[in-house]
């Protein structure tokens, strides 16, 4: 790709000075097969899963190394401009300044208003003959604080959504350990999940357990109010995945409790899963219990619940985010299993309700990932797939404020292929918080979680005039089960409707 070397310098960009050591670190890397005479003949290229909004004012922040010291330019471009090829005096490419790189670390600092949906980041380095080392990239708008790079700090080793320009001096790129050594695994070891598993006989079926986990939507962004507290019913129950500590709201891990929020953890607020108890127990017969565990982490990437991502994104992460993390002992994945397990001795698991994405926005993997953690779940717990449902949420939509739609179209609809018994709850319509662009305030909080109940409701077997028993009963195993056409059968199908002893019953 020929670029007019003409850097129209609409911005200030200074470096703010050596960067820390990063010898524990990961980055990336492009090498070039030779300098070239122009700054376009060699480039690394970011796509944005997201486009900028023109207009609106960004900062960009990097750290850069290089063998040897030479000149980076920054030019963000509009693929989808009808005038993509035409460079000089186009309508798609800003030429912001160029840098002087050298050989330590640094940090460099682009600040400008974009002037097309520009949706993919361009460094040329066309005069370098040797490595460039790209490391903590982060685009953030300056109203509302997203960073639209995804894994910018490379900590699960992944290269997504990096590329060069094909044919340009053969570049070739990598991630590679920060001191420019290579990696000792580029794809981290992952848990061995076999393909078929021995399901575990539940608690009763009478208590409906929901698993709850995500980030900051499904932790709860929005204040609690004096409704959410009034009328909690008996039915709706919660079990802490941590300890709340002393106070009014004191509560211990691993016990049962009325669903008065919060229900994540001392301090966070209303969650999707509030008013999906309450729905689910105002539509089930008064036989039936629900109970809900939440553990999120608010930030976090799908890589937190994934062991072999987790230990390196976390030690990346600022000091807040492992702080929380620390809560579920630096495994929020296990502690949901390990909490889980206590629950299955009351009741059966009935799903799982998924809120997270915001983070991993529009990603390409992002519902492969899912399903992986999903299986895990299932598997850990020794659930059946095929009768324990993902629910997963929409983020907050454009019209509503939302920085992060772009996950419903580009993520979301991939998940049915990796995860087959799951179900997108939508958010169209959902009004945000007004304060940022990623959380809903707490009206939508309510309508969401009463529309993952209302989906759940359709997926559960019809109990209408039914007396739900445990599917151990002696009724069940001493005396003749008949299908509802009167028909004696002996191998009886979990969820099915039958007659044992003159009335009826769900196995």
């Amino acid at each position: 790709m020929k670029k007019i070397f003409t850097l129209l310098l609409m911005m200030s960009a200074c470096v703010l000075g050596a960067a820390a050591d990063e010898s524990a670190d990961f980055c990336i890397s492009y090498t070039t097969a030779s300098a070239g005479s122009n700054a376009w003949d060699n480039q690394a290229s970011y796509s944005l899963n997201t486009s900028l909004t023109t207009g609106n004012s960004y900062t960009l922040t990097v750290k850069i190394k290089a063998t040897s010291a030479c000149p980076v330019a920054f030019w963000p471009i509009y693929t989808a401009s009808s005038n993509k090829n035409q460079w000089g005096g186009s309508t798609d490419v800003q030429y912001l300044s160029s840098q002087n790189v050298t050989t330590e670390w640094a940090t460099y600092t682009w600040n400008f208003k974009a002037q097309y949906p520009l949706d993919r980041l361009d460094f040329d380095f066309g005069t370098l003959g040797g490595t460039i080392y790209f490391d903590d990239v982060k685009l953030v708008d300056d109203n509302i604080g997203v960073n639209f790079v995804q894994n910018g700090d490379f900590s699960t080793q992944s290269t997504d959504g990096w590329s060069t320009e094909s044919g340009y001096n053969g570049t070739t790129f990598a991630c590679v350990n920060s001191d420019g050594s290579k990696t000792e695994a580029e794809t981290p070891e992952a848990p061995v999940i076999p393909d078929t598993w021995e399901y575990v006989k539940q608690g009763n079926p009478n208590f409906q357990i929901y698993l709850c986990f995500g980030q900051s939507n499904m932790e709860g962004n929005a204040a609690v109010e004096a409704i959410d507290k009034q009328d909690v019913p008996e039915r709706f129950k919660m079990m802490p995945a941590v300890d709340y500590g002393t106070g009014s709201s004191d509560r211990k891990k691993g016990l049962w409790y009325t669903a008065v929020p919060p229900l994540c953890r001392a301090n966070t607020g209303l969650t999707p899963a509030d008013y999906f108890g309450r729905t689910m127990v105002e539509n089930l017969p008064d036989s039936v219990s629900v109970g809900v565990i939440n553990v999120a982490v608010g930030g976090a990437k799908i890589e937190l619940f994934m062991q072999e991502y987790k230990d390196a994104y976390i030690a990346g992460e600022a000091s807040w985010f492992k702080n929380y993390c620390a809560l579920y002992n630096n495994d929020p994945l296990t502690r949901l299993i390990e909490v889980a397990k206590i629950a299955q001795k009351d009741g059966a698991i009935k799903g799982i309700l998924l809120h997270q994405g915001e983070s991993n926005n529009g990603q390409a993997d992002w519902a492969e990932k899912v399903a992986k953690v999903y299986t895990r779940i299932c598997y850990y717990l020794g659930l059946n797939p095929d009768e324990t449902p993902l629910l997963a949420g929409e983020t907050l939509y454009q019209d509503q404020g939302g920085a992060c739609y772009w996950h419903n179209t580009a993520a979301l609809p991939k998940l049915k292929s990796t995860v087959p018994n799951s179900y997108v709850i939508s958010a169209k319509g959902l009004p945000g918080n007004g304060v940022d662009s990623f959380h809903f305030n707490a009206a939508g909080y309510r309508e969401l979680g009463k529309r993952y109940a209302q989906q759940m409701l359709q997926l559960l077997p019809k109990t209408d005039g039914v007396e739900q028993v445990e599917s151990d009963s002696t009724e069940a195993e001493q005396q003749p089960v008949y299908n509802l056409q009167g028909v004696r059968v002996c191998n009886l199908q979990k969820g099915q409707i039958y007659i044992s002893n003159g009335k009826k019953f769900v196995m």
